[in-house]
Protein backbone atom coordinates (compact mmCIF):
# COMPACT_ATOMS: atom_id res chain seq x y z
CA UNK A 1 0.00 0.00 0.00
CA UNK A 2 1.40 3.47 -0.85
CA UNK A 3 0.23 6.38 1.31
CA UNK A 4 0.48 9.59 -1.11
CA UNK A 5 0.94 13.14 0.24
CA UNK A 6 -1.51 15.75 -0.11
CA UNK A 7 -0.75 19.60 -1.42
CA UNK A 8 -3.94 21.99 -0.41
CA UNK A 9 -6.01 23.59 -2.78
CA UNK A 10 -9.35 25.35 -2.50
CA UNK A 11 -11.07 24.19 -5.71
CA UNK A 12 -12.91 21.28 -4.92
CA UNK A 13 -14.51 19.90 -1.24
CA UNK A 14 -11.20 17.85 -0.24
CA UNK A 15 -11.86 14.20 0.98
CA UNK A 16 -9.37 11.04 1.96
CA UNK A 17 -9.51 8.81 -0.77
CA UNK A 18 -8.97 4.90 -1.14
CA UNK A 19 -8.01 3.54 -4.44
CA UNK A 20 -7.70 0.09 -5.32
CA UNK A 21 -6.63 -1.18 -8.82
CA UNK A 22 -5.01 -4.02 -10.84
CA UNK A 23 -2.93 -1.60 -12.57
CA UNK A 24 0.21 0.51 -11.18
CA UNK A 25 -0.38 3.08 -14.00
CA UNK A 26 -3.74 3.69 -12.93
CA UNK A 27 -3.08 3.87 -9.26
CA UNK A 28 -0.21 6.71 -10.06
CA UNK A 29 -1.65 8.46 -12.47
CA UNK A 30 -4.91 8.58 -10.15
CA UNK A 31 -2.92 9.74 -7.28
CA UNK A 32 -0.76 12.36 -9.47
CA UNK A 33 -3.97 13.90 -10.98
CA UNK A 34 -6.10 13.71 -7.59
CA UNK A 35 -2.97 15.26 -5.00
CA UNK A 36 -2.92 18.78 -6.55
CA UNK A 37 -6.79 18.92 -5.42
CA UNK A 38 -5.70 18.65 -1.98
CA UNK A 39 -7.54 15.46 -1.46
CA UNK A 40 -5.26 12.72 0.55
CA UNK A 41 -5.05 9.38 -1.19
CA UNK A 42 -3.95 6.13 -0.53
CA UNK A 43 -3.58 3.18 -2.99
CA UNK A 44 -2.83 -0.54 -3.40
CA UNK A 45 -3.70 -3.51 -5.59
CA UNK A 46 -4.50 -5.04 -2.17
CA UNK A 47 -8.15 -4.45 -0.39
CA UNK A 48 -6.93 -5.86 2.47
CA UNK A 49 -3.77 -3.57 2.71
CA UNK A 50 -6.16 -0.69 2.68
CA UNK A 51 -8.06 -1.41 5.10
CA UNK A 52 -5.49 0.13 7.35
CA UNK A 53 -5.94 3.42 6.15
CA UNK A 54 -9.82 3.50 5.76
CA UNK A 55 -10.27 5.52 8.87
CA UNK A 56 -11.78 9.08 7.47
CA UNK A 57 -11.90 8.14 4.21
CA UNK A 58 -15.34 8.73 2.14
CA UNK A 59 -14.70 7.29 -1.27
CA UNK A 60 -13.24 4.30 -2.70
CA UNK A 61 -12.72 4.30 -6.34
CA UNK A 62 -11.97 0.77 -8.28
CA UNK A 63 -11.50 -1.06 -11.27
CA UNK A 64 -13.29 -3.80 -12.83
CA UNK A 65 -10.83 -6.31 -11.52
CA UNK A 66 -10.68 -5.46 -8.09
CA UNK A 67 -14.30 -3.75 -7.53
CA UNK A 68 -16.08 -6.12 -6.32
CA UNK A 69 -13.71 -7.89 -4.12
CA UNK A 70 -12.45 -4.23 -3.38
CA UNK A 71 -15.99 -2.83 -1.79
CA UNK A 72 -16.62 -6.21 0.07
CA UNK A 73 -13.57 -6.37 1.72
CA UNK A 74 -13.24 -2.91 2.83
CA UNK A 75 -17.38 -2.70 3.72
CA UNK A 76 -17.06 -6.01 5.83
CA UNK A 77 -14.55 -4.08 8.01
CA UNK A 78 -16.96 -0.99 8.33
CA UNK A 79 -16.45 1.19 5.38
CA UNK A 80 -19.72 3.26 4.99
CA UNK A 81 -18.16 5.97 2.30
CA UNK A 82 -19.08 6.06 -1.52
CA UNK A 83 -17.16 2.92 -3.56
CA UNK A 84 -17.24 4.09 -7.56
CA UNK A 85 -16.01 2.78 -10.17
CA UNK A 86 -12.86 4.13 -12.13
CA UNK A 87 -12.87 3.65 -15.85
CA UNK A 88 -13.54 4.52 -19.12
CA UNK A 89 -16.68 3.94 -21.13
CA UNK A 90 -19.94 5.17 -22.66
CA UNK A 91 -22.83 6.38 -20.31
CA UNK A 92 -24.59 3.70 -20.74
CA UNK A 93 -22.19 0.98 -20.16
CA UNK A 94 -20.53 2.31 -16.90
CA UNK A 95 -23.48 2.73 -14.73
CA UNK A 96 -24.18 -0.64 -15.62
CA UNK A 97 -21.02 -2.41 -14.97
CA UNK A 98 -21.16 -0.41 -11.54
CA UNK A 99 -24.23 -1.76 -11.00
CA UNK A 100 -23.38 -5.54 -11.84
CA UNK A 101 -20.05 -4.71 -9.41
CA UNK A 102 -22.47 -3.74 -6.98
CA UNK A 103 -20.57 -0.29 -6.26
CA UNK A 104 -22.24 3.04 -5.55
CA UNK A 105 -21.21 4.90 -9.02
CA UNK A 106 -19.07 5.53 -11.29
CA UNK A 107 -16.20 8.39 -12.65
CA UNK A 108 -14.77 8.34 -15.74
CA UNK A 109 -11.04 7.95 -15.87
CA UNK A 110 -10.25 10.15 -18.87
CA UNK A 111 -8.81 12.91 -19.21
CA UNK A 112 -7.30 12.22 -16.42
CA UNK A 113 -5.88 16.15 -15.92
CA UNK A 114 -10.87 16.32 -15.22
CA UNK A 115 -10.37 13.59 -12.85
CA UNK A 116 -10.86 15.68 -9.65
CA UNK A 117 -13.98 17.67 -11.00
CA UNK A 118 -15.51 14.46 -12.36
CA UNK A 119 -14.83 12.82 -8.69
CA UNK A 120 -16.84 15.82 -7.34
CA UNK A 121 -19.74 15.70 -9.52
CA UNK A 122 -20.03 12.03 -8.73
CA UNK A 123 -19.70 12.60 -5.11
CA UNK A 124 -22.76 15.40 -5.39
CA UNK A 125 -24.91 13.04 -7.32
CA UNK A 126 -27.82 12.02 -6.24
CA UNK A 127 -28.80 8.36 -6.92
CA UNK A 128 -32.32 8.31 -8.53
CA UNK A 129 -35.33 5.85 -8.00
CA UNK A 130 -38.43 5.46 -9.37
CA UNK A 131 -41.65 4.15 -7.16
CA UNK A 132 -43.82 2.41 -9.33
CA UNK A 133 -46.95 2.08 -7.37
CA UNK A 134 -50.51 2.32 -8.24
CA UNK A 135 -51.08 3.39 -4.36
CA UNK A 136 -50.43 7.38 -3.70
CA UNK A 137 -50.40 6.97 -0.76
CA UNK A 138 -47.74 4.47 -0.42
CA UNK A 139 -45.62 6.43 -2.77
CA UNK A 140 -45.56 8.99 -0.67
CA UNK A 141 -44.58 6.93 2.08
CA UNK A 142 -41.90 5.90 0.46
CA UNK A 143 -40.58 8.63 -1.09
CA UNK A 144 -40.38 10.64 2.31
CA UNK A 145 -38.44 7.66 3.98
CA UNK A 146 -35.84 7.57 1.28
CA UNK A 147 -35.51 11.73 -0.03
CA UNK A 148 -34.46 11.85 3.93
CA UNK A 149 -31.46 9.23 3.06
CA UNK A 150 -30.20 11.61 0.04
CA UNK A 151 -32.29 9.65 -3.24
CA UNK A 152 -34.13 11.68 -5.75
CA UNK A 153 -37.54 10.25 -6.06
CA UNK A 154 -39.37 10.01 -9.25
CA UNK A 155 -43.53 8.34 -9.33
CA UNK A 156 -45.49 7.02 -11.76
CA UNK A 157 -48.51 5.36 -11.17
CA UNK A 158 -48.47 2.65 -14.00
CA UNK A 159 -46.12 1.51 -16.07
CA UNK A 160 -47.26 3.14 -18.94
CA UNK A 161 -46.22 6.42 -17.53
CA UNK A 162 -42.58 4.72 -16.10
CA UNK A 163 -41.95 3.53 -19.42
CA UNK A 164 -41.82 7.13 -20.57
CA UNK A 165 -40.07 7.97 -17.24
CA UNK A 166 -37.03 5.34 -18.03
CA UNK A 167 -36.98 5.98 -21.89
CA UNK A 168 -34.90 9.05 -21.19
CA UNK A 169 -31.56 9.61 -19.97
CA UNK A 170 -32.34 12.54 -18.42
CA UNK A 171 -34.74 10.78 -16.31
CA UNK A 172 -33.74 7.51 -16.18
CA UNK A 173 -33.31 6.11 -12.42
CA UNK A 174 -30.78 3.93 -11.26
CA UNK A 175 -33.45 1.76 -9.11
CA UNK A 176 -37.42 0.63 -9.43
CA UNK A 177 -39.20 -0.11 -7.00
CA UNK A 178 -41.73 -1.54 -8.30
CA UNK A 179 -45.25 -2.69 -7.10
CA UNK A 180 -46.50 -6.22 -8.55
CA UNK A 181 -50.46 -5.60 -8.66
CA UNK A 182 -51.26 -3.19 -10.86
CA UNK A 183 -53.82 -2.04 -13.33
CA UNK A 184 -53.43 -3.27 -17.57
CA UNK A 185 -49.39 -4.25 -16.83
CA UNK A 186 -48.71 -5.92 -13.62
CA UNK A 187 -45.50 -5.42 -12.07
CA UNK A 188 -44.22 -9.17 -13.18
CA UNK A 189 -44.86 -7.65 -16.59
CA UNK A 190 -43.33 -4.58 -16.68
CA UNK A 191 -39.77 -5.97 -14.51
CA UNK A 192 -39.52 -8.96 -17.48
CA UNK A 193 -39.84 -5.53 -20.03
CA UNK A 194 -36.98 -3.60 -18.00
CA UNK A 195 -34.77 -6.54 -17.86
CA UNK A 196 -35.03 -8.00 -20.97
CA UNK A 197 -34.35 -4.32 -23.07
CA UNK A 198 -30.45 -3.64 -23.46
CA UNK A 199 -31.20 -0.36 -23.11
CA UNK A 200 -32.75 -0.59 -19.09
CA UNK A 201 -29.09 -2.52 -18.03
CA UNK A 202 -28.01 -0.47 -15.46
CA UNK A 203 -31.54 -0.10 -14.11
CA UNK A 204 -31.76 -2.06 -10.77
CA UNK A 205 -35.42 -3.73 -9.90
CA UNK A 206 -37.28 -4.40 -6.78
CA UNK A 207 -40.18 -5.78 -6.30
CA UNK A 208 -42.24 -3.67 -3.93
CA UNK A 209 -45.37 -5.60 -2.45
CA UNK A 210 -47.59 -6.94 -0.26
CA UNK A 211 -47.77 -9.80 -1.63
CA UNK A 212 -45.99 -12.86 0.77
CA UNK A 213 -42.89 -13.63 0.84
CA UNK A 214 -43.12 -17.31 -1.01
CA UNK A 215 -45.22 -15.48 -3.74
CA UNK A 216 -42.22 -12.38 -4.51
CA UNK A 217 -39.39 -14.71 -3.79
CA UNK A 218 -40.89 -16.88 -6.41
CA UNK A 219 -41.85 -13.57 -9.12
CA UNK A 220 -37.96 -12.06 -8.27
CA UNK A 221 -36.60 -15.46 -9.96
CA UNK A 222 -38.99 -15.26 -13.17
CA UNK A 223 -38.75 -11.81 -14.12
CA UNK A 224 -35.28 -11.33 -12.91
CA UNK A 225 -35.67 -8.76 -10.91
CA UNK A 226 -32.51 -7.99 -8.59
CA UNK A 227 -34.36 -8.17 -5.23
CA UNK A 228 -37.69 -7.60 -3.26
CA UNK A 229 -39.52 -5.93 -0.06
CA UNK A 230 -42.05 -6.30 1.55
CA UNK A 231 -44.38 -3.28 2.08
CA UNK A 232 -45.49 -4.79 5.78
CA UNK A 233 -41.93 -4.95 7.11
CA UNK A 234 -41.43 -1.16 5.53
CA UNK A 235 -44.31 0.52 6.36
CA UNK A 236 -45.62 -2.10 9.30
CA UNK A 237 -44.50 0.63 11.78
CA UNK A 238 -46.40 3.78 10.30
CA UNK A 239 -49.15 1.26 9.90
CA UNK A 240 -49.44 0.64 13.37
CA UNK A 241 -48.49 3.88 14.86
CA UNK A 242 -51.69 5.27 12.51
CA UNK A 243 -54.08 2.61 12.91
CA UNK A 244 -57.46 3.70 14.17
Amino acid sequence: MVLYGTRLSPRYRVVKILICADSDLLLQAAAMTLEPAGHQVAGSRDPFALASAMEGATVLLTDQARGRQAAAVLRDRGFTGRALLLADGSAEDLPAQARELHLDGWVELSPTEGLPARLQAALGRKRKVLIVDDSEIVARLLAQDLESKGFEIQYAPDAEKATSIILKRATRPDLILLDINMPKVDGAQFCKFVKKNEMFKSIKVLFCSGEDREKVTRLVTECGADGYILKGEVLGKWVLENAS
